[in-house]
C-alpha cells in the first residue's frame, strides 16, 4: 500500500446514525451531585414519563451498615408492577446495582419508583444542579422527565435513575458507488459501535467478528482497515451494526446499558481506492448514505439476538451525528474469529426440544440451516450445565431477563443462520421450533482471540496435565477483546482473574499485544486520582478501590516484561503505575489496608473468606508496593525504588504486628483462627521476618498435612500461591499431593468429573463452568514439574529444574521464546535422569538437579545423561 494512502479516517468521513424514535431510546439521569438519605420509616421516590413501553428500571443506591429495604415501581394508577428486597448480599453494593425488572414491558406514562427501608440507612444518588438542556440528535439517551420525591413530597433534584425502553432495531447502513475500470489498492477502515459487520458487493469484507474489542468509548475508539476487492461499475457497501457494549441494552448489576457512553449504534467508514492513472478516489460515510431498521430486531447483551428475516429494508437518510467522545486508534490486538465449527457428539430430544451436547464447554454460538414457512420461529438456548428436566436452561440473577437465548423468525427461503453481534458459554444448546421449520446441519461455532501458540506441558501424572490444558483452554475461551470471567454470567474484565493467571497463560499464548491493549484500558478507566477500577473497561461500576483486585496495573507489565524481555512495556505505563501505587498507599491506614476488598475470594464453602478482605489486601498491597520498586528499578530510578521498597517494609510491618501469634509461630486471624492464605501470602512475598520464617513455613505445612489432609483451603489469590510457596520450604511432595487430590477442594475432582474446562469455585454449586482464575497455579507446574523456568527477563536465561518425585518420572515442556524454541523432554528412572534439551541462540541454559552441581548449556540441541540421586524434593 503506498504511503501517502491514510492510516485511518480522514476528515471527509462523518459519524453517522439513524434518527431513533425516543419510545426506543433509554431514559436516564445518571450523574449527581449529592445523596439523599432515609432510614426506618422513611421513603425516597422518583417520577417518570416513559416514552415508551420498558422492561426495567436501574437506581443508584449507597448504604451504611445492614440496611434491608424496598423498593417498588408503580404505575400512574399505584398499581405496583414490579418489586425487590434490597439487602447487603455477597455483592457489594455499587453504581447501579439495582435495578427492577418487569414480568411484561411497561406501557408508556407516568410511574413512579419509591424505595423504603427498614433498617439500616439507604442514599439514592441525586442531581441537585438542574441539567443542561441540549438539542436532540436522534440517538442520544433522553433526559428524565419528573419529581423528586421524600416521603411523598416533592423535594428539588432527579434522583439518578435509568429506564431501560424496548429497544429499536438494529441499523442497517448503505451506500453505492461506481469504480472505472483498473481500479486498484483499494482498502476499508471502518467502526460500527458496539460491532459492525461490514459487506462489499454481498461479501464480508473480513473474518474477524465482533469488532471492535470493547473499551471505555469515551476514551479510545478502535478500528480496523482491510483490503477490499472493488468490481468495474456499481459497487454497494453495507455496514450492519450490533449494540455490544456502545450501545448495551437490558438491565443489568453493573449498568453498561447506562454507561456515559450509551448511544444508539453509530458508523464511521472511509473506503478508497486508486484509478488506473493513481488518482485516489474516497466513499466515505456522510449524509447521502441511507439507513434502514435492519432484520436484528433485538440484540441484548446478556441475552442474545432475535432476527427477523421477514423484514423489509425502508430506507432514509442517515443522520449525522457527533463523534464518540474517544479518540480513533488502529487495532493491533489479534482479532476474535471462527477457530472451529464442532458437530454435536449427543442429539437428546425432551419434548418439544432438542438438545444438542457438543461435548466439550466452549464460548460461540450455534449456526444451522433452516427452512420452512414464512413466520416459524428457531429459538435457541445456550447452557453450561442441563436443567432437571434434561433441557438447556441458564438463569442469570446479575441481568434482567432470559439468558443466552437466540431467536430466528423465518422469511421465505432456506437460509444459513448464525448470529452475528452475540456471543455465549455452553456445552449444550437446546433448539425449538415454534411453527412450520425444519432444522438441521445444528453446528457450534467456537469464537477465540486469534493469539498464536506458544507453549505446551504434559507429565506422567494426568492430573496436573489436566490442570494446565483446563487452564489454558478456558483462559482462551474467554479472550474476547478483553480477557473476561465467564462467557455466561459477566463478560466483565474482572483485574484479579486476569493478573494471577497471567503467568501461567503467557506459557500457552503469544498474549502481548491482547494483554497491552487491556493495560491501554487500564489506563483509561482510571479515576483523576489514578485508581483503577475492579472490572475494565467499566461503565462506572467497581471503582472502589482494591489492592488485591486492580494490581494488575503494577503486576501484569512486570509479567510482560519479564516474558518478553521488553522494557518499553515498563516504559509505557511506568507513570500510571506510580500513580495507582502512590494513591493505594495514600489510603492505607499505617501500612495496613482497611478498605473494602474482595480479599481472598471464593475460599472453599464462601464468598467472603472467613478472616475477612484485610490480609489479603495488606499483602497484595505489599506486593504491589514491592513490585513497583522492581519496576522503578529496571527504569534506573533508584530513588523512587527504594521509596516503595520502604513502603513495602512499613507494610510488612503492620501485618506482622496485627496478625503474627507468637504462641503458635503463625499468621492467624482473631475470629477465623489459622488460615492458609494468611501464611501463604507473606512467605510467597518475602514478608516474613528471617527469624521466624522457617516457623510460618513448618506451620503451614502441618495444617496442609494433617488439619487439611492434603487438601488447599484457599481462595483463588492464595491457590496461585501456594504450591510454590510450598515447594520453597522444602515440599514439592506435598504440592504435588495438594495438586493431584482426587476430591473437593482442588483441581483433581473437575478431571474426575471429564471435565475440559475450571470451575468458577471449589464447590459443587460453582456457578460458572468457564471460570480460569483457579488455575494460576499452572504455571508452578510449568516451572517445577516440566522443569523449563525463566531466570532474567526475556528468557536470556533459564533453568531447567524439575521436581523429584516418583509420581512424576517424565515430562515435556517446551515454550517459544522471544529468541525462539525451548524446551525439555526428560526421564528419570532409579539411576539415571535422561534430558533431551533445546536452547534457543541468544539464551543460556542451567540444568540444577537436587544434589548436584548445576550445569550451564549453550545455545543448540543437547542429548545429556546425569545420575538420578536418591531422595525426592521436600
Amino acid at each position: 500500500m503506498d504511503s501517502h494512502l491514510p492510516d485511518g479516517p480522514d476528515r471527509s468521513a462523518l459519524w453517522i446514525g439513524r434518527w431513533t424514535d425516543p419510545a426506543h431510546r433509554v431514559l436516564r439521569s445518571i450523574d449527581s451531585d449529592d445523596t439523599a438519605w432515609i432510614g426506618p420509616g422513611e421513603s425516597l421516590g422518583q417520577t417518570f414519563t416513559a416514552p415508551g413501553r420498558f422492561t426495567a428500571v436501574g437506581v443508584d443506591l449507597v448504604c451504611e451498615g445492614d440496611p434491608r429495604g424496598r423498593l417498588e415501581l408503580r404505575d400512574g394508577s399505584g398499581a405496583v408492577l414490579a418489586s425487590a428486597v434490597i439487602e447487603v448480599g455477597g455483592f457489594r453494593w455499587d453504581r447501579f446495582a439495582h435495578y427492577l425488572e418487569l414480568a411484561e414491558p411497561g406501557e408508556p406514562g407516568e410511574h413512579r419508583v419509591e424505595l423504603t427501608v427498614d433498617r439500616g440507612g439507604v442514599g439514592w444518588r441525586t442531581r441537585r444542579r438542574p441539567v443542561e438542556t441540549v438539542a436532540d440528535d436522534g440517538v442520544s439517551p433522553l433526559p428524565v422527565d419528573g419529581v423528586a420525591l421524600r416521603d411523598g413530597s416533592v423535594e428539588p433534584g432527579v434522583r439518578a435513575i435509568g429506564v431501560d425502553t424496548v429497544p429499536a432495531p438494529n441499523p442497517v447502513f448503505h451506500t453505492e458507488f461506481d469504480v472505472p475500470e483498473g481500479a486498484r489498492e483499494a482498502r476499508l477502515t471502518a467502526v460500527g459501535l458496539g460491532y459492525g459487520v461490514f459487506r462489499l458487493n454481498g461479501r464480508e469484507v473480513t473474518e474477524d467478528v465482533l469488532e471492535p474489542a470493547q473499551t471505555d468509548y469515551d476514551r479510545t475508539v478502535l478500528h480496523r482497515t482491510y483490503e477490499v476487492a472493488l468490481r468495474s461499475g456499481r459497487n454497494t457497501l453495507t455496514a450492519e451494526l450490533g449494540r455490544g457494549f456502545y450501545a448495551a441494552r437490558g438491565a443489568n448489576t453493573w449498568g453498561w446499558n447506562l454507561a456515559p457512553w450509551h448511544r444508539e449504534p453509530v458508523l464511521l467508514a472511509h473506503l478508497e481506492y486508486l484509478d488506473a492513472d493513481g488518482v485516489r478516489h474516497v466513499v466515505a460515510s456522510g449524509p447521502d448514505w441511507q439507513v434502514a431498521a435492519g432484520p436484528t430486531t433485538e440484540d441484548l447483551l446478556y441475552t442474545g439476538e432475535t432476527v427477523d428475516a421477514r423484514t423489509e429494508l425502508r430506507w432514509e437518510p442517515a443522520v449525522v451525528v457527533a463523534p464518540p467522545g474517544g479518540r480513533l486508534r488502529e487495532a493491533v490486538a489479534p482479532p476474535v474469529r471462527r477457530a472451529e465449527v464442532l458437530a454435536a457428539q449427543r442429539e437428546t430430544i425432551v419434548g418439544d426440544v432438542t438438545v444438542h451436547d457438543f461435548g466439550t464447554i466452549l464460548a460461540g454460538r450455534l449456526r444451522c440451516a433452516v427452512r420452512g414457512e414464512p413466520g416459524a420461529e428457531v429459538v435457541v438456548r445456550y447452557a453450561e450445565r442441563l436443567a432437571e428436566d434434561g433441557t438447556a436452561r441458564t438463569d442469570n440473577v446479575l441481568a434482567a431477563g432470559p439468558s443466552q437465548v437466540d431467536r430466528y423468525v423465518l422469511g421465505s427461503g432456506a437460509v444459513s443462520w448464525e448470529p452475528q453481534f452475540s456471543y455465549k458459554g455452553f456445552r449444550y444448546a437446546s433448539v425449538q421450533v415454534r411453527g412450520n421449520a425444519v432444522v438441521s446441519d445444528v453446528r457450534a461455532v467456537r469464537l477465540a482471540t486469534a493469539v498464536a501458540e506458544a507453549g505446551s506441558f504434559v507429565c506422567e501424572d494426568e492430573t496436573l496435565s489436566w490442570i494446565d490444558a483446563a487452564t489454558a483452554r478456558t483462559f482462551r475461551n474467554n479472550l474476547h477483546g478483553v480477557p473476561t470471567d465467564t462467557p455466561v454470567y459477566e463478560k466483565n474484565g474482572w483485574t484479579a482473574d486476569a493478573h494471577l493467571v497471567t503467568e501461567a497463560v503467557l506459557h500457552h499464548f503469544d498474549l502481548k499485544d491482547s494483554l497491552v491493549k487491556w493495560l491501554d484500558d487500564h489506563v483509561d478507566a482510571r479515576d483523576e486520582t489514578g485508581m483503577v477500577p475492579m472490572i475494565v473497561p467499566t461503565p462506572g461500576w467497581g471503582r472502589e478501590p482494591d489492592p488485591a483486585w486492580s494490581a494488575s496495573m503494577v503486576l501484569i507489565p512486570w509479567n510482560l516484561y519479564w516474558e518478553y524481555g521488553d522494557r518499553a512495556v515498563l516504559e509505557r505505563y511506568a507513570d500510571p503505575i506510580r500513580g495507582y501505587t502512590d494513591r493505594l498507599l495514600e489510603l492505607s491506614v499505617g501500612g495496613a489496608w482497611r478498605g473494602d476488598s474482595w480479599g481472598d475470594w471464593l475460599s472453599p464453602g464462601h464468598w467472603h473468606a472467613p478472616e475477612g478482605p484485610e490480609p489479603t489486601a495488606t499483602m497484595m498491597l505489599y506486593r504491589v508496593a514491592t513490585r513497583t520498586a522492581d519496576i522503578c528499578q529496571v527504569l534506573g530510578w533508584n530513588g523512587d525504588a527504594e521509596r516503595y521498597r520502604d513502603a513495602g517494609r512499613t507494610i510488612a510491618a503492620a501485618y506482622h504486628a496485627k496478625f503474627f501469634d507468637e504462641a503458635s509461630a503463625s499468621y492467624r486471624s482473631p475470629s477465623a483462627g489459622y488460615r492458609q492464605s494468611m501464611n501463604v501470602l507473606p512467605l510467597a512475598f518475602g514478608a516474613v521476618p528471617t527469624y521466624v520464617a522457617g516457623a510460618v513455613g513448618a506451620g503451614l505445612v502441618d495444617h496442609v498435612e494433617y488439619r487439611s489432609r492434603g487438601h488447599l483451603d484457599c481462595g483463588a489469590v492464595a491457590a496461585k500461591h501456594l504450591l510454590p510457596v510450598l515447594a520453597d520450604v522444602g515440599r514439592a511432595d506435598l504440592a504435588i499431593t495438594v495438586a493431584t487430590r482426587p476430591d473437593r477442594p482442588g483441581w483433581g475432582i473437575w478431571q474426575r468429573l471429564g471435565m475440559e474446562t475450571l470451575m468458577e469455585s471449589w464447590d459443587a454449586d460453582a456457578r460458572s463452568h468457564n471460570h480460569y482464575f483457579l488455575g494460576a497455579a499452572s504455571a508452578w507446574l510449568q516451572q517445577r514439574v516440566g522443569g523449563l523456568r525463566p531466570t532474567s527477563p526475556g528468557w536470556r536465561t533459564f533453568d531447567i529444574a524439575p521436581v523429584h518425585d516418583d509420581r512424576v518420572t517424565w515430562a515435556d515442556i517446551r515454550h517459544t521464546t522471544p529468541h525462539g524454541h525451548a524446551g525439555v523432554v526428560w526421564r528419570r528412572d532409579e539411576d539415571t535422569w535422561d534430558f533431551e534439551v533445546e536452547v534457543p541462540e541468544g539464551s543460556v541454559a542451567t540444568v540444577r538437579l537436587p544434589g548436584q552441581p548445576p550445569s550451564r548449556l549453550p545455545a543448540g540441541r543437547h542429548g545429556i545423561s546425569r545420575p538420578a540421586t536418591p531422595g525426592r524434593d521436600r
